[in-house]
C-alpha cells in the first residue's frame, strides 16, 4: 500500500449528486480553494506562524452535477482560481467581482436557466432527445475548455497532486460483459453478465509545479506536456465524461462515450478470500474481442442511477487496491475522502410503508426505483458507518440555522432537484450557503488528533507560542456553550481573510407573476414541439398511421389537449413548490 509523503495529509474529494443544487457543490469547493489559497500564501510569508503541514488533493470523483463540480476542479490551476467573496451584496448573479471569472460561479450560478432549457433548436423532426433541451449544458461546457486552453498552467494550486486523477461516473446502456466459469456436469461452462456502471478516468497534468507522476494505470492524460490547445490535449474528452454524468435519464439527452480496452483491463478488483494483500489485486478482461473494444462506444446517462456517491472510487484511489484500507485512527490517519452530498437522506426514519397489492401498472412503476435504490446500496459502507470514530472520512451537507419548519435548507431542493434551475436567486443562496457551510466544516470537523505525527511538531510549536487554540475546532459543552477542543487541530486552517465569518444570504422571495411570464411561453413552445411526435409514436402503437385522415385528426387534437395539460401541469407544480417552501413573496 503506497504511503502520503512525511508531512503530508492527502485528501480525495467526492462529489455526489445534485441536480440544480450543484450550486451549493460549487460554493463549499469556491471557500475550500480560498482557505487552501490563504494558508499556502500565509506559509510562504510567515511560516513560524501558521501550521507547517501540506494538504495534497490526489483524486476527484464526481456523478452527475457533482461531476460536473469535479470536471471545473480539475480546470481550475489553470483559469486560477477567484473566490465570490461578495455574493451577500449581489442583487443579480451577474453583480459579483468575480462572476465572470470564477468557473464554479459561472457554471453553476450565472450560466445555467431553466428558460434556455426550454429553447428547441435541439429538436429535429421526430426524434425528441429529451424533455429539457441539453444544447445549453453543452454551450457552458465548450465556454469552459476554452477558458482552460486560454490559460497555460500556472502551477500555482500547490495543494493539487501533478497529476490530479478524476473520475467521472456513467451509467453505461450498452453494458461491459464479463464471463463468470463454472464447473458443471458438461465441464467448465460460463456464465455472462453485465456491468452497467462505468466511469472515465483521466490525469491531468500540470496542476501543480511539483514535479509530475507517471501516468496512473488506465488513465486517458489530460493537458500532457505540449498538447494544451490541441485536438490531443484531452479536454473534449472530459466535457463528454462531465456532459454523460449530468444527463439526467428523459430530463437531459444521452450522451455518447467511449471507453478503451486498457481501461477495463486495468481496474483493480478484490482480492479473493485468502489471497495475501503482498499480491497485486486481480484484474478482469471484459468478454468481448479486442478489435470491438478499440474503442468501446456506449451511449450513457446519469451515473447516479447506480453510483450516486462513489466513495469506494476516491478511496481506492487513496489506498491503493480495493482491499486496502486508509488508517481511521486519528491520532495515525494521513488520507481521507471527503464527501459533498446536497441531499445525503438523513433526515429521519424513512421506511416505506407495505401498502396494497400492486397490480400490474403498479409493480411495473416500481421497478424503476427499486432497481436504482438496490444499485445504490454498499454494505460495507454501511458496516463502516457503524463506527462513529472514523477520522478517514468526512461529510458536508446542507446546514442552514433559523429556518421555518416548511423551508428546506438549500432552495434547490424542491422538484425533484430540478428547483434552482427555476431562477438565479435560488443558485446564489445555495452557492453562499455551501461557502458558509465549508467554513464552519473546516473550523469544527475536518480535523486529526493533535498527537497525529503530520501536525506533531507545529503542535508543539504554537503551544509554546500560546497561538495553538487559534487552529483547534469548536465543540459544545453540556451546557450549549461553545468551547475549544483541546484534543484535535484543523487539517485545514483558516488564517488570514479567511477567518472572517462567510456572512448568509437571506431565504429568497421570488415574484410568481415574474416567473410565470418568464417560463410560460417556453414551456408551452417546448411541449408544442414534442407532444406531436409523441403522439404520432403512441397512435402508431396501436395502428393508426398518420398518413390516414383518422389518424392526423386524433394527433393534432390529442397533441393540443396534452400541450396544454404539460404547460399548466408544470407551471402549477413550480408554483406549488415555491409557495410550500416559502419562496413566494
Amino acid at each position: 500500500m503506497r504511503k502520503p509523503e512525511p508531512g503530508t495529509f492527502e485528501l480525495g474529494l467526492v462529489m455526489a449528486g445534485a441536480v440544480s443544487a450543484g450550486a451549493y457543490t460549487a460554493g463549499v469547493l469556491d471557500y475550500l480553494f480560498e482557505a487552501l489559497e490563504t494558508w499556502e500564501n500565509a506559509k510562504a510569508a510567515t511560516p513560524d506562524e501558521v501550521p507547517s503541514h501540506r494538504i495534497q488533493i490526489r483524486v476527484v470523483t464526481g456523478t452527475s452535477a457533482g461531476g460536473i463540480a469535479s470536471a471545473i476542479t480539475a480546470m481550475l490551476p489553470f483559469t486560477r482560481h477567484h473566490p465570490v467573496q461578495d455574493l451577500h451584496l449581489a442583487d443579480g448573479p451577474g453583480k459579483p467581482v468575480n462572476a465572470g471569472k470564477n468557473l464554479l460561479y459561472r457554471c453553476w450560478v450565472r450560466d445555467v436557466d431553466l428558460g434556455d432549457m426550454l429553447d428547441t433548436a435541439d429538436i429535429k423532426g421526430d426524434h425528441i432527445p429529451s424533455l429539457l433541451s441539453g444544447d445549453p449544458v453543452s454551450r457552458i461546457a465548450n465556454e469552459a475548455i476554452t477558458s482552460v486552453r486560454q490559460s497555460p498552467p500556472s502551477g500555482w494550486m500547490r495543494w493539487f497532486a501533478n497529476p490530479l486523477q478524476l473520475y467521472l461516473q456513467v451509467t453505461n446502456l450498452r453494458g461491459v460483459p464479463y464471463l463468470i466459469n463454472m464447473v458443471t456436469d458438461q465441464g467448465v461452462r460460463g456464465h455472462r453478465v453485465m456491468s452497467h456502471a462505468d466511469h472515465a478516468h483521466f490525469a491531468v497534468y500540470g496542476t501543480s509545479a511539483s514535479q509530475p507522476e507517471g501516468l496512473p494505470l488506465g488513465a486517458t492524460a489530460v493537458n500532457w506536456p505540449g498538447t494544451l490547445g490541441t485536438p490531443d490535449d484531452g479536454w473534449e474528452r472530459v466535457r463528454d465524461a462531465a456532459l454523460a454524468t449530468s444527463a439526467f435519464p428523459v430530463g437531459l439527452p444521452a450522451r455518447a462515450m467511449d471507453n478503451h480496452l486498457r481501461s477495463y483491463e486495468s481496474r483493480p478488483w478484490s482480492r479473493p478470500a485468502g489471497v495475501p494483500l503482498s499480491e497485486e489485486p486481480p484484474r478482469i478482461a471484459p468478454d468481448c474481442p479486442p478489435h470491438l473494444m478499440q474503442p468501446y462506444q456506449f451511449w450513457s446517462v446519469d451515473g447516479g442511477l447506480i453510483n450516486n456517491e462513489p466513495l469506494e472510487t476516491a478511496r481506492i484511489a487513496l489506498a491503493g487496491a480495493p482491499d486496502a484500507r486508509n488508517e481511521r485512527d486519528p491520532t495515525k490517519a494521513d488520507r481521507a475522502v471527503l464527501m459533498i452530498d446536497p441531499f445525503p437522506d438523513d433526515t429521519g426514519y424513512s421506511a416505506p410503508e407495505h401498502g396494497e397489492i400492486p397490480d400490474m401498472l403498479g409493480a411495473a412503476f416500481a421497478l424503476l426505483p427499486t432497481l436504482k435504490n438496490q444499485a445504490r446500496f454498499k454494505p460495507e459502507e454501511v458496516m463502516l458507518a457503524l463506527h462513529e470514530d472514523v477520522y478517514s472520512r468526512f461529510l458536508i451537507v446542507p446546514r442552514r440555522g433559523g429556518r421555518h419548519e416548511s423551508e428546506t435548507d438549500i432552495a434547490s431542493a424542491g422538484l425533484g432537484g430540478f428547483a434552482g434551475f427555476v431562477d438565479a436567486e435560488l443558485r446564489m443562496h445555495d452557492f453562499q450557503l455551501g461557502r458558509r457551510n465549508a467554513q464552519k466544516f473546516l473550523r469544527d470537523h475536518l480535523v486529526v488528533h493533535r498527537d497525529n505525527p503530520i501536525v506533531a511538531d507545529w503542535v508543539k510549536r504554537m503551544e509554546a507560542s500560546g497561538k495553538l487554540q487559534d487552529f483547534q475546532p469548536r465543540i459544545r459543552a453540556a451546557g450549549g456553550q461553545e468551547i475549544v477542543d483541546r484534543d484535535f487541530v484543523q487539517l485545514i486552517p483558516l488564517v488570514g481573510d479567511a477567518r472572517a465569518q462567510v456572512p448568509s444570504r437571506p431565504w429568497p422571495q421570488l415574484r410568481w407573476p415574474v416567473i410565470e411570464k418568464r417560463l410560460k411561453a417556453g414551456i408551452e413552445k417546448r411541449a408544442e414541439a414534442i407532444t406531436p411526435a409523441l403522439v404520432r409514436r403512441g397512435l402508431g402503437m396501436i395502428g393508426l398511421s398518420d398518413k390516414r385522415l383518422l389518424g392526423r385528426l386524433v394527433r393534432s387534437f390529442a397533441s393540443s389537449k396534452i400541450r396544454d395539460a404539460v404547460r399548466d401541469k408544470a407551471l402549477k407544480a413550480i408554483e406549488e413548490d415555491l409557495k410550500t417552501r416559502r419562496l413566494l413573496r
